[in-house]
């Protein structure tokens, strides 16, 4: 049996009453030639309260009795009590078999020999060969039991040594696995396997020195996957991790070994290629993406077509910079991809459009936030000309920003930053509060149309600011007429629908702005709920010289009167023109000729 010890109990203790009793479970194995002292030595053992002992005659069965004492790695015996003369025993060569078997290492060996007198140099001898102690014949009640409990003793701490030293084994292999598994993930992702942004950052700074004194070129290949969003919003985090590691996988069969591969973000990669030129890493990235381009990735029964957009930066003498502007370059090459398109490559230049564009964003962004917080918004009025009654009731809002020094920004300058930012929800909401405070001061003959961004329609706080104002201000709701674009109508059209029918039965009128520019306009204004239309002005700008527009803008006319609509004409800069839109019974007019956009409203037309 395996010997253990209390769980307070320390190896220094005093033996309790369970552990004496664990040593006289103890299983003993005494090997001898005769048969009546073998049966006598262990009934002498077992008078003295030892119950599980086996006995043998030769070698052979001891090593038998050995072999059988082992299940699952563990042996469970505990002493071996040899006599010495024992046929075909040596003790040297047992203990040498013995030792090379962690679950016989530790078994003490008692040897009992013949001789009645003390043998120094048999001492030395059977001690030497690995025996624990030396008993001889006679043995006797008061000699041999207190030898066997000493030496069980002695094997118990053994064992509990060994133990708390494979223990101490088995806590230093899990640090030194843990030290590893942190190392690697210091430097490299937790889901592909592929070497990280840190990783990265550490190549290309010993690329960067190679290039400076080598005057080798290497490339950076910065890798976007298209559409991934729509995968992993679609199927769920799990999908997308599988074609996360497909993808990964691909890069490892695409490129050589010693090529620095990354995984940068959520689906964003990044290869660093050295020693290359500008036509090989065009070809490399090109044939990248045709490899992806050709790739198809099911789930559940769905298939989903995958593409990239790559960015390549360059890496060479002549431009060689630090680690930071070579991965912010590589990202603005696969941001312009993006931009031009998708499924694409793209060489970074400093002369990319996109990134113009891009920065302008970035250093508006600020100025739209501080604007609305500082309320530095201000509106325009351009008046709108009724040919019926040849009186000015309408206009439209126009929103400005004021700047510092006094300066008037346009809309063209921070309305397409605001979209992209995300805050042009929080401009219509100023505008549509700004207008309903401005018009609750003004005679009850004066209406405003109102400009909003089409997504704001998908939001239900626009119904609720609306219906909040009008109870307010207690203005007639027709004196407001939302104008809307075609194609931002068109975009989301039965939301945009839905919330524009649900603010005309607040009594509140609807405006279809540039009307005409899209190819289905006839189609969707069979359907969509609005009160006027407002002809696109590149119809309007040169009607007088253009027969073609003459003939839209005519029947753009006709059939919104047959649907029981106004009209309106925008662009209108000429009297030539105006006597042309007469003639086909436009309702309203608006554009320079009629009055540019100003800050008030005269108190008369």
């Amino acid at each position: 049996m395996a010997l253990t010890t209390a769980p307070n109990q320390t190896i220094s203790d005093p033996a309790s009453t369970e552990a004496v009793s664990d040593l006289l479970d103890a299983k003993i194995i005494i090997g001898g030639t005769a048969l009546a002292e073998t049966a006598f030595t262990k009934t002498l053992l077992e008078v003295s309260g030892f119950s599980n002992i086996q006995t043998t005659t030769s070698l052979d069965g001891l090593m038998q009795l050995m072999r059988q004492g082992i299940a699952n790695d563990i042996c469970d015996i505990d002493l071996l009590i040899l006599d010495k003369d024992m046929p075909d025993l040596n003790l040297q060569d047992l203990r040498l078999v013995m030792d090379q078997f962690d679950e016989w290492r530790l078994i003490p060996i008692i040897c009992l020999c013949k001789e009645s007198q003390w043998d120094h140099a048999q001492v030395l001898t059977d001690l030497g060969h690995g025996v624990t102690s030396m008993l001889y014949h006679p043995l006797t009640a008061e000699s041999l039991p207190p030898a066997i409990m000493t030496a069980l003793a002695v094997k118990r701490e053994r064992d509990i040594s060994y133990r708390q030293q494979l223990d101490l084994e088995d806590e230093l292999a899990n640090l030194k696995v843990m030290e590893a598994r942190l190392q690697f993930s210091v430097s490299h992702d937790d889901l592909t396997g592929l070497a990280n942004r840190r990783r990265l950052e550490q190549a290309l700074e010993l690329s960067l020195t190679q290039v400076r004194n080598f005057m080798s070129t290497s490339a950076l290949f910065y890798i976007d996957l298209d559409s991934f969003k729509v995968l992993n919003d679609a199927e769920g985090h799990e999908a997308g991790d599988t074609l996360l590691v497909q993808v990964a996988n691909s890069l490892r069969r695409y490129f050589r070994v010693n090529d620095t591969l990354v995984r940068i973000g959520s689906d964003e990669f990044a290869v660093l290629v050295d020693n290359t030129d500008k036509k090989m890493a065009i070809q490399q990235a090109e044939g990248l993406r045709n490899l992806f381009d050709g790739y198809s990735f099911e789930h559940h029964g769905h298939h989903y077509h995958l593409s990239a957009s790559i960015g390549i930066k360059l890496i060479q003498r002549q431009d060689a910079t630090t680690v930071g502007e070579v991965l912010s370059h590589a990202n603005q090459a696969c941001y312009t991809a993006k931009k031009r398109g998708r499924n694409r490559v793209h060489l970074y230049s400093p002369e990319d459009r996109e990134m113009h564009t891009l920065r302008h964003s970035v250093e508006w962004a600020p100025r739209i936030r501080a604007a609305l917080k500082e309320e530095n918004f201000l509106l325009e009025f351009q008046p709108i000309f009724a040919l019926d009654s040849g009186a000015i009731t309408h206009y439209e809002c126009l929103i400005r920003m004021r700047g510092d020094g006094g300066v008037v920004y346009y809309p063209k300058e921070f309305i397409p930053v605001a979209e992209a930012m995300g805050l042009i929800h929080q401009i219509d909401f100023w505008v549509v509060a700004k207008a309903f405070d401005l018009l609750c001061g003004m005679p009850d003959s004066i209406s405003f149309a109102v400009n909003l961004s089409g997504n704001v329609f998908l939001d239900e706080n626009l119904y609720r600011l609306i219906q909040q104002k009008l109870k307010e201000t207690e203005i007639d709701p027709e004196r407001i007429v939302f104008e809307i674009t075609e194609t931002s109508a068109i975009s989301n059209f039965e939301q945009t629908k839905r919330m524009v029918t649900n603010l005309r039965s607040l009594g509140c009128r609807f405006a279809l702005d540039d009307f005409g520019a899209g190819f289905n306009s006839y189609s969707y204004l069979k359907h969509f709920p609005v009160d006027i239309l407002k002809i696109d002005g590149g119809f309007i700008t040169d009607l007088d010289n253009d027969p073609v527009d003459q003939l839209l803008v005519k029947s753009m006319i006709d059939i919104a009167h047959s649907l029981g609509k106004k009209t309106v004409a925008e662009f209108v800069e000429r009297e030539s023109t105006l006597n042309l839109l007469k003639g086909y019974g436009v309702d309203f007019v608006q554009g320079y000729l009629v009055g540019k956009p100003q800050s008030i409203i005269p108190d008369k037309d």
